[in-house]
């Protein structure tokens, strides 16, 4: 897993490599702190249902979701929301909730209450 996150005070930057970074067709990942609403530890198959249609990126049904896709409506987010994901098998995955683009990013991360608490604090 090549998943890096940097807190800073303004940002949350993930940055992705190797084959992250091939997978998800990305390699760099800036979200506003300001802009983000929740974030969350939540199960691995919760954070994927949400998920319509692979716009660009990889999905394996249980084995990979990377890359970016459109939110199905029960996710309560706005129409035409946006999806990024780098997650493969972890069980728990970080979620986190924003009012920009991508308006849900799902991460799979060594240690996902760590980040919720830098984020949170």
């Amino acid at each position: 897993m090549a998943v890096r996150i940097e807190v800073t005070s303004q940002s949350l930057i993930v940055s992705l490599s190797g084959l992250d970074a091939v997978w998800a067709l990305k390699r760099r990942l800036v979200i506003n702190r300001a802009d983000i609403v929740s974030v969350r530890v939540a199960p691995r198959k919760e954070v994927v249902s949400i998920l319509r249609l692979r716009l660009y990126g990889s999905f394996v049904p249980g084995l990979l979701c990377a890359g970016t896709f459109s939110v199905r409506k029960r996710a309560g987010l706005p129409r035409g929301s946006r999806a990024f994901m780098s997650i493969y098998r972890a069980k728990q995955v970080l979620q986190i909730t924003t009012n920009s683009r991508p308006a849900l990013v799902g991460l799979e991360v060594a240690n996902p209450e760590a980040v919720v608490s830098s984020l949170q604090g």
